[in-house]
């Protein structure tokens, strides 16, 4: 009896043993054969597509060059090695060629590979042009189109290694690449004649080079999968990990930045994402609710192209490949989005990755083994895996989904023909047939940056040459008008609209539900169902724009800055670091004009004026020149030594508060576990702020449990990329009882502590506030969304260049009670069932009094989607409250989500803008 691991060899070596080459025209690379079924673990997870490596004279194999099969186990390639392979294939081969596309934010470069025959390669120019004039259809009527369509072909991006620990696609590139290459087999021919195929092998080059590291320093030779101390980085990008595949609408990252320049380069017909989370393989198409601005088109084909790999796989041989139950297609904020949002199909797969090149032994849970109509084939519960296994899965479902591209390539570039011409006719049809932003929305160089975000989308937007007059209303000079008539017309809609996720939807969305970009700006953009806009006299816009400031009324003694919302200014605190600012606590006049609280004043100082110009240009801002102080209460705006508190245990979603300070050249001191645990904070930084984290109280208090002993992060000869950008010699335990209680003495001695999401826990359950609970209403459901607030205490610092009643973007977070007065009693010395202390209640959920327990008949959500939303109203949304000396400021959402919520910034700022004035208030 042949034992169970050398089946899959025996039935390979019987196959060839019953003729000479059963992979003709191909001839097998020596021992490939062997190896990869060797390197399976089940002969039901191979195929016979990729049951062995073509032969090439020509052209190195990967494991030519690397000295290894594909997929071997214990072994993962550098970047290095990746791109050394890629370089040499394009030098070797006529039917490659290489690129870059982009540089990340530690200076690696992002590679492109183009596969096709050599007639693609040397046409490749003219590949790209018929492309982009389908994508556009005002240049290129239906006739024309079809004679594109009669030459062109369909081109097919393939997007690995976005999430670092996913480190099984960029290790199936190499392979499919040279297959595709060098191999004679009919259909690989078919795909060569008739696609181009894109390949970036490694889209996120710092986080795969820190994970490669991370393998060989703490995993390698460790197949305890279920006992495998931590088995990723603690950081991938410089700045997020997981959220570096959250950012398709504000395209900050220099991951994301690249594939959207390839998108507008090469208008590929298809973006698809390869990922590792979920077995054996799923191919995404989503549950719905689908997003309404999609063409019914691309839903269609996303759909047939998932049954299609599905059938194939299964057909094959191979089991547990499904589709359908994940993730809704309502929120396109994917990488692979871009192309769904500007008329391409946007597709993924999800296979076990291990995190590890190790075989390991995995179990699946109960309920993604059933057998369903999407699932026609379960897994087992319980297998072994390896890296191969993985790479033999990814690769048979790129080449079943390459020859179902090959076989309907016209099909496909008509489809996209026709997404784009629909697009560009409902926005000539109406409604609406425009949008308008008015200019001066209190600052313009947050409506500019919201503009020339939707410039960088190709959204085409022109600004008013003069006056417009429409049922809506009039608009002055110099608005912007984002006519519809245009092929991206539906992904406009989508942006400037509120998002209306169906709460009673059976499936529940995987992520955001709201992303109206003028609601998160805090900007008007008036829809327009006038068709006369459309004769509008305007100004094409043709690269961004940068408003510069406005100084007036002379050269002071005195300049005031009018307090109008202004993102920009915590940044020019910073920028006038040396120089005295007070901030009105009340609303002024000087001269006839009316100045309301949050105003600056700054008085003549030495250097004052040219600096105050440099931040005008720079920042947008006015400064008006005034005789003398304005008679108002006001307080010292003290510049703050701010402090950034990163667990190592959760990088991410703080991530993107470092990208913004670093982007606005704001200072900060960024602390670690160790030094929170070191304490004497008070000595170093007035003002901690402690970001989102995806973790509980213990996790949050605990870290990394130090199971496998110190752990260091840090720069080594043999593991370079480690200790980027901040290093550790351990970065297990958290902060411990001993960080608690260095944090309890930094509060005690004065200090302010600031906390966002679910970082609040730490302080509203963790001990360093009291007198608050959570609600029994935690049965509420806010999956990102935009609800209307409303401020409690409408004269606190937080509320400058807000109105009474304004909105906030909220996630999914525990719900906290109003605060209570603490009733010492003999049996119970801390029991919260006093009278309400709505003191330190700074904005609420909803806008019904917080004492109120009337119904609320107007929804709280302004766009997105709640389930409970009418549970929220009354609870608080930020809380301030005294700790010793100093006080915690605590958010019950985060304002600084993804660079998206832009308009709730500035409740942030102010808190660091106003920290002395906030820990004077009373502490009673």
């Amino acid at each position: 009896m042949i034992p169970r691991g050398l089946i899959l060899p025996a039935l390979v070596l019987f196959f060839l043993a019953a003729s000479p080459n059963p992979f003709a025209p191909d001839t097998p690379e020596p021992g490939s054969v062997e190896r990869i079924a060797k390197l399976t673990t089940d002969a039901r997870y191979l195929s016979p597509w990729v049951a062995y490596v073509p032969e090439s004279k020509a052209v190195p194999s990967p494991k030519k060059y690397l000295g290894r099969i594909t997929g071997e186990a214990g072994e993962l390639s550098h970047i290095s090695q990746i791109y050394g392979y890629f370089r040499a294939l394009a030098e070797c081969s006529s039917r490659v060629h290489m690129e870059v596309i982009g540089k990340t934010e530690e200076g690696r470069e992002i590679i492109l590979a183009a596969i096709a025959d050599e007639e693609g390669i040397r046409n490749l120019a003219r590949l790209k042009a018929a492309t982009a004039a389908l994508a556009d259809p005002r240049r290129t009527n239906p006739e024309e189109a079809e004679k594109i369509i009669a030459s062109a072909r369909p081109i097919y991006y393939i997007n690995a290694a976005l999430h670092a620990d996913e480190n099984g696609s960029p290790e199936m590139v190499l392979e499919l690449a040279y297959r595709l290459a060098v191999s004679e087999q009919p259909m690989i021919q078919q795909i060569r004649r008739n696609v181009l195929v894109l390949i970036n092998p490694v889209s996120e080059p710092d986080g795969h080079e820190k994970m490669v590291d991370w393998y060989y320093r703490y995993l390698k030779g460790r197949t305890d999968y279920d006992s495998l101390p931590r088995q990723s980085p603690p950081y991938w990008s410089r700045y997020v990990y997981v959220d570096i595949n959250r950012d398709a609408h504000q395209v900050t990252m220099e991951a994301t930045r690249a594939v959207h320049r390839m998108f507008f380069d090469y208008h590929p017909t298809v973006i698809h994402d390869l990922h590792e989370a979920i077995a054996l393989l799923q191919t995404w198409n989503g549950t719905g609710p689908y997003n309404p601005h999609l063409d019914p088109i691309v839903t269609s084909e996303f759909l047939e192209m998932s049954f299609h790999e599905v059938t194939a796989l299964t057909a094959l041989g191979m089991p547990g490949v499904w589709t359908w139950d994940f993730g809704e297609n309502f929120g396109l904020h994917y990488l692979e989005s871009i192309a769904l949002n500007h008329n391409s199909i946007g597709r993924g797969y999800e296979t076990f990755g291990n995190a590890t090149a190790e075989t390991v032994q995995r179990t699946e849970s109960a309920e993604s083994t059933t057998r369903e109509w999407y699932r026609p084939w379960p897994s087992d519960r319980s297998f072994t895996w390896s890296l191969r296994d993985n790479i033999n899965y990814q690769e048979t479902a790129c080449l079943a989904i390459l020859d179902y591209t090959a076989k309907h390539a016209k099909d496909m570039l008509r489809n996209f023909y026709r997404k784009s011409t629909k697009s560009w006719q409902a926005g000539k049809n109406g409604n609406p047939f425009a949008y308008v932003i008015p200019e001066d929305q209190g600052d313009r160089r947050r409506v500019a940056e919201m503009v020339n975000r939707l410039l960088g989308q190709r959204i085409e937007i022109g600004q008013a040459a003069e006056p417009i007059v429409v049922n809506e209303g009039e608009f002055p000079k110099g608005t912007f008008v984002v006519q519809l008539d245009q092929p991206y017309r539906n992904y406009a809609v989508d942006l400037l609209e509120p998002q209306k996720f169906p709460a009673d939807s059976a499936y529940w969305p995987y992520d955001d539900v709201s992303w109206a970009l003028p609601m998160h700006y805090g900007i008007e953009a008036k829809r327009i169902d006038d068709p006369k806009i459309r004769q509008a006299v305007l100004r094409p816009l043709t690269g961004e724009l940068h408003p510069i400031g406005r100084t007036s009324g002379g050269t002071g003694p005195i300049y005031i800055i009018r307090e109008t919302g202004q993102e920009a200014l915590l940044a020019a605190r910073f920028r006038l670091e040396k120089f005295k600012i007070e901030i009105a606590e009340e609303p002024f006049q000087v001269a006839g004009s009316s100045y309301p609280a949050g105003s600056w004043i700054l008085r003549a100082q030495d250097g004052l004026a040219p600096v105050i110009k440099e931040v005008s240009s720079e920042l947008a801002l006015d400064f008006e020149s005034a005789s003398s102080i304005p008679e108002v209460h006001r307080h010292d705006a003290a510049v703050p030594r701010l402090g950034v508190f990163v667990p190592w245990a959760d990088t991410d979603s703080i991530g993107w508060i470092r990208y913004t300070l670093d982007k606005q050249k704001i200072p900060y001191v960024y602390l670690r576990d160790e030094d929170i645990r070191m304490g004497k904070l008070r000595e170093r930084v007035d003002v901690i702020l402690y970001g989102e984290v995806r973790l509980d109280l213990q996790g949050q208090i605990h870290g990394i449990a130090p199971t496998a002993g110190p752990m260091p992060f840090k720069s080594s000869p043999e593991f370079p990329s480690l200790g980027v950008p901040v290093a550790s010699d351990d970065i297990t335990g958290g902060i411990g009882w001993v960080g608690l209680s260095s944090l309890q003495e930094f509060l005690k001695e004065g200090g302010l502590m600031i906390t966002l999401g679910n970082a609040s826990i730490l302080a509203l359950e963790g001990g360093l506030v009291r007198n608050v609970r959570r609600s029994g209403d935690q049965g509420i459901q806010t999956p990102g969304v935009e609800l209307k607030v409303k401020f409690a205490s409408p004269d606190h610092p937080i509320s400058y260049g807000y109105p009474p009643v304004t909105s906030a973007f909220r996630s999914n977070y525990a719900v906290y009670d109003l605060p209570r007065r603490w009733l010492e009693m003999a049996y119970c010395t801390s029991c919260l069932d006093g009278p309400i202390d709505p003191r330190g209640v700074v904005l609420q959920w909803g806008t019904r009094p917080s004492d109120s327990t009337a119904e609320n008949s107007e929804s709280i959500v302004l766009s997105g989607g709640a389930r409970g939303g009418e549970k929220l109203e009354g609870h608080p949304a930020i809380l301030d409250l005294p700790s010793g000396k100093g006080r915690v400021i605590a958010f019950n959402f985060n304002p600084m989500h993804r660079d998206l919520n832009r308009s709730d910034y500035r409740f942030l700022w102010n808190a660091i803008l106003n920290w002395r004035k906030i820990l004077a208030r009373a502490q009673n």
